[in-house]
């Protein structure tokens, strides 16, 4: 891998390589999946090591292998396309991460060296879509906010070619505590300056997504968080309109489309008891803000709450799927979708709950070792169904499996023998009968 760094008078381009692969190594490219995640202090655990900020993982390799292990098991449960990772040590971390714990995903690994000295940490980029040129870069210029002009010490851009269609990546970090009210123009003046970059990538033809973690609320009454969290600031409301004058480019905040009771992102032990406290100590500051054409394109949207905040990263993952129009669907175990699902049948749910898959592809798939899994992991086995023809699709009755479809909504993933996730769906309370379609 070749690695250049150049520093340009409003940005800094970081260019690397991915030998022997194509530009877009995406599996399927009717589907594409975003996940932003903060790592918490993903470090390597070996020298020369960033920032004065100490903790147990820090100068321990070994340790901060496991952290990291669990971290990409995440990751990979999901099998995002483009993963925005918040608070990492550096490149050589995020390649150690993608070499060692993802290896074979089809990721590249981008990161631009940002300007927080003290805590070291920057925002890092995954993708198997290679940004145009081959290279991310970062935008140094200040935002401002009354008499307050700060830049952005965490972030980088990438565009890229989805197929066809242009696609701008914004990844930040913004200055911490979202209720301090002494930080509240710094924090505006850096989505100020966010914003402006937006802008000028919109202008020139780009489909906007910023996500990261903002340490903001939002405002807006479809994307409240589980506590209804209000902002002092305006940081996304400002980023959200765009352009005030016009109300065709606004974007939309993904938590929109995740249920209310599962609105959160980020844990905060308010009382120091080392205890959970349900829901008060939960929010959401970590955001994916979408153009609205891409938006209408949105399949799903989840945060996986599927470890402890304690022990790994106080944060969680959120993840948007897109599925893109005029794609033709790989053949294979990329073309495998979950259907539809019958979680509220008549009779004996436990027997009488089914669902359906579909092989949208031309070749035959064997379903040995397939599962279909919900949010609390537990599953249902796809092994008696054999082989699934293309163009065919297959029933499944639960006929009491472990797994449960939730009358009151749920996430269920399609999983292949090797444990990767094909398909991710998500639905809402359904009535008696109602059959839940998703393709």
């Amino acid at each position: 891998m070749r690695i250049s760094l150049y520093l340009l008078p409003l940005f800094a381009l970081f260019i690397t390589s991915f030998e022997g692969t194509a530009a877009d190594r995406r599996a399927d490219p009717g589907r594409l999946v975003v996940m932003t995640f903060n790592g918490e202090f993903l470090w390597d655990g070996r020298p020369p090591e960033e920032g004065q900020v100490n903790f147990a993982w820090k100068h321990a390799p070994d340790e901060a292998d496991e952290r990291m292990q669990a971290i990409a098991g995440i990751i990979a449960a999901h099998d995002p396309d483009i993963v925005n990772l918040v608070e990492v040590e550096g490149l050589a971390a995020l390649e150690h991460l993608n070499a060692t714990f993802l290896a074979g995903r089809g990721y590249a690994a981008y990161l631009v060296k940002g300007k927080d000295s003290f805590t070291g940490q920057d925002v890092g980029l995954l993708t198997r879509i290679d940004p145009e040129g081959g290279a991310i870069a970062r935008d140094d210029r200040s935002g401002a906010s009354g008499s307050t002009f700060k830049s952005v010490s965490k972030n980088y851009f990438a565009k890229l070619d989805v197929g066809g269609r242009k696609i701008a990546i914004l990844g930040i970090h913004y200055l911490s505590r979202p209720g301090d009210a002494s930080r509240l123009h710094q924090r505006q003046a850096q989505a100020d300056a966010t914003l402006t970059q937006a802008r000028e990538l919109a202008a020139a033809g780009y489909d906007i997504i910023i996500l990261g973690d903002f340490n903001d609320y939002t405002g807006e009454q479809a994307s409240l968080d589980i506590n209804d969290h209000m902002p002092i600031t305006n940081v996304l409301a400002r980023l959200q309109g765009m352009d005030p004058a016009s109300a065709d480019d606004d974007l939309v905040n993904a938590l929109r489309f995740v249920p209310k009771a599962r609105r959160y992102t980020a844990y905060w032990d308010r009382d120091e008891d080392s205890r959970i406290d349900e829901p008060e100590e939960f929010s959401a500051i970590d955001h994916i803000l979408i153009s609205g054409a891409l938006a209408q394109l949105i399949a799903w949207a989840e945060i996986d709450h599927g470890h402890d905040p304690r022990t790994l990263t106080d944060h969680f993952p959120v993840i948007v799927r897109f599925d893109l129009p005029g794609a033709s669907p790989a053949d294979g175990v990329a073309a495998l979708r979950i259907a539809w699902l019958l979680p509220n049948p008549d009779g004996d749910e436990r027997q009488n709950e089914a669902a359906s898959i579909v092989n949208t592809g031309s070749s035959a798939v064997s379903l040995a070792g397939w599962t279909l899994r919900d949010a609390a992991g537990r599953t249902w086995s796809l092994n008696a169904l054999g082989t699934l023809a293309g163009g065919q699709s297959m029933e499944i009755m639960r006929a009491g499996q472990p797994m449960a479809l939730n009358n009151g909504g749920d996430r269920v993933d399609l999983v292949d023998e090797g444990g990767t996730v094909r398909d991710s769906v998500s639905y809402g309370p359904t009535g008696e009968g109602d059959r839940v379609e998703f393709r």
